[in-house]
């Protein structure tokens, strides 16, 4: 009996003080827990105010505004606001000179700097409709007249007021003050504003009489900062321009990044075996998505904004240039005969000179060759190349022990003469060869830049994929197997399974999961500045292959300038960039309870 007693099992349980004395400690253990996640969240809290009390007290204050010319003087009392275009532009062609040229440039140019100079009015407007009386001319070989209005008719409002008020009126912020200064001590911000501020203004700048308006509780953030493009001067900047590049951003990775993320997602979890080359596969992916932005920057700099610079720069879809035609060449090639010319088929007819068929298909031929753009990299063809085609069609003797180069139309040194012998009965003057191979040159200097908006895109789509694999991957692991077992149950194929009963469950957490991956993209800096960001553009992005700059590289940039008022309107882009990421991040949370399912 006492064998049977010891073999039986024995249950220990605690004295009743001890039962007691440790659900105390247990409690006791669980209050700490919860005071240390209320000090986190406190913590948290705290930093999010300090963010926000920081960038608000920067983005409002107090000014001192002081103008060169008074804006009434030059308006007869009416508000800038209140003038069309063609004032504007008349006002800026009065005042600015030879600027004007370089305000074409910063504002409605499509093309290059580099081309800037080379380049025909037409092309300058990006091949829209101008005048024909100087869609050939160079710009600078136009009057002044005719440039102000150009900027009347392609730039808009918001940009020629701005010019008007940074290359006229001159206005500049002499002086800045944050929100709490302005609060608690607005009489001695006033009396700096209008004594030792403006009399330093006026002795740097040699005047004897200058005005200052104090602008109390002013705000950097208001309709114009969303509305006009950046400038040199800040109290004239706005981010229009970086804000219509960040959202492009996002629909290019939005477009991209989702099908092909949820695609890998569905392979790696429907169809892939869960084997060794499996799990090697998501292993990647995982520590992909630890990488370092600014590596994915250098990936994009190599491969899409060098080794595919046909694609991204638009080239192969007949973009920033139009395919030549025999009209387009034809009307090209008349300012080098001195009038209007006309092609058909049979003869050419001009004011100065005659050329038969034949010899005119030929100059047609060459500019129809020379002028379409090559995808090859190196793109451009040699001067010289161009030079004995066109020699060629006109049938010009070559005398190839003589060398020049044409320092008028800043051409290549052709390496060789070509004779004109008019006795003789040469084709065409020289100095008509001379315009139609400066004009062949023009047509034939497009080259592909792939720093475009699609090439940062593509950058941030190899930076967020990681993440949304990984997020759609444990969204679509998350639908029960019964489901898909359901599904099989009444017939359904393997994709019919996926397609209407997986997907439509793992719909809100891959939503979810890719809203909150283009929230990063879109505070990402490093890698848009490797592939080729602007810091300084003035001309919105028209389509995914224009040049481009984001939210981020406008803060980047102007942190980054001595001026104080830089920093301000620096803090009113973080509050934009910020509202931008909260609208998305509250977009995900909206789709994630309006979607979501329960099993």
């Amino acid at each position: 009996m006492a064998g049977e007693m010891n073999n039986q099992p024995r249950y220990y349980m605690p004295k009743e003080a001890d039962f007691f004395r440790h659900l105390e400690q247990r409690h006791r253990r669980g209050r700490y827990g919860r005071l240390f996640n209320y000090f986190s969240i406190a913590v948290a809290g705290l930093a999010l105010i300090a963010l926000f009390l920081n960038v608000a007290n920067e983005a409002f204050g107090t000014i001192g505004v002081v103008n060169t010319i008074e804006p009434e003087i030059l308006t007869d009392g009416r508000p800038l606001s209140d003038l069309s275009n063609d004032e504007l532009a008349a006002i800026l062609a009065e005042h600015v000179g030879g600027r004007l040229r370089v305000l074409i440039r910063d504002t409605i140019s499509q093309v290059d700097n580099a081309r800037f100079t080379k380049a025909t009015v037409a092309e300058i407007v990006g091949g829209e409709a101008v005048d024909p009386a100087i869609a050939d001319e160079l710009l600078k070989a136009i009057s002044k007249e005719r440039q102000a209005d150009l900027l009347a008719r392609y730039a808009d409002k918001g940009t020629l007021r701005n010019l008007v008020l940074e290359e006229v009126i001159e206005r500049q912020v002499i002086a800045s003050f944050t929100l709490s200064e302005t609060i608690f001590n607005f009489a001695a911000v006033k009396a700096e504003i209008e004594g030792p501020i403006l009399n330093e203004y006026k002795k740097a700048n040699r005047l004897d009489e200058a005005k200052v308006r104090v602008i109390r509780f002013h705000s950097w953030l208001d309709s114009d900062f969303l509305a006009t493009p950046m400038s040199s001067t800040p109290a004239l900047a706005g981010v229009r321009t970086a804000l219509i590049g960040s959202i492009g951003l996002m629909a290019v990775v939005v477009s991209v990044a989702l099908p092909i993320g949820v695609g890998a997602a569905i392979y790696l979890e429907e169809y892939a075996h869960h084997g060794f080359v499996n799990r090697l596969i998501e292993t990647n992916v995982r520590n992909l998505a630890g990488v370092p932005s600014i590596i994915y920057g250098m990936l994009g700099l190599a491969i899409f904004v060098r080794a595919l610079a046909p694609f991204t720069s638009g080239l192969i879809f007949h973009h920033n240039f139009d395919v030549p035609t025999i009209e387009t060449v034809v009307e090209r090639i008349a300012p080098a005969f001195d009038g209007a010319v006309s092609f058909d088929g049979t003869a050419l007819s001009s004011y100065s000179e005659q050329l038969d068929a034949p010899t005119l298909g030929k100059v047609v031929d060459v500019f129809l060759h020379f002028g379409t753009p090559s995808l090859r990299m190196l793109g451009n063809s040699s001067p010289v190349d161009m030079a004995n085609a066109l020699a060629a069609a006109f049938d010009i003797a070559v005398n190839v022990t003589e060398t020049r180069a044409d320092e008028e139309h800043d051409l290549e040194t052709r390496g060789a003469y070509y004779r004109f012998d008019v006795a003789a009965g040469a084709p065409v003057s020289n100095e008509t060869y001379d315009r139609l191979m400066a004009s062949l040159v023009r047509v034939n200097s497009f080259a592909p830049n792939g720093r475009t908006l699609v090439s940062a895109g593509l950058t941030l789509v190899l930076l967020i994929l990681p993440i949304i694999i990984i997020n759609a991957q444990e969204a679509i692991r998350a639908v029960p197997y019964t489901i898909r077992e359901a599904s099989y149950g009444l017939g359904a194929t393997r994709w019919q399974t996926i397609w209407r009963q997986v997907l439509p469950a793992a719909l809100p957490g891959i939503m979810t999961g890719t809203i909150l991956s283009v929230s990063r993209a879109v505070g990402e800096t490093a890698p848009l500045i490797v592939v080729g960001a602007a810091t300084f553009l003035v001309a919105d992005p028209t389509s995914p292959f224009s040049q481009f700059t984001a939210m981020p590289i406008q803060i980047y940039q102007w942190t980054a300038r001595p001026q104080g008022q830089f920093a301000d309107i620096a803090a009113a882009a973080i509050i934009v960039l910020l509202a931008l990421m909260l609208s998305l991040n509250a977009a995900a949370i909206f789709l994630r309870n309006r979607y979501s399912i329960r099993f």
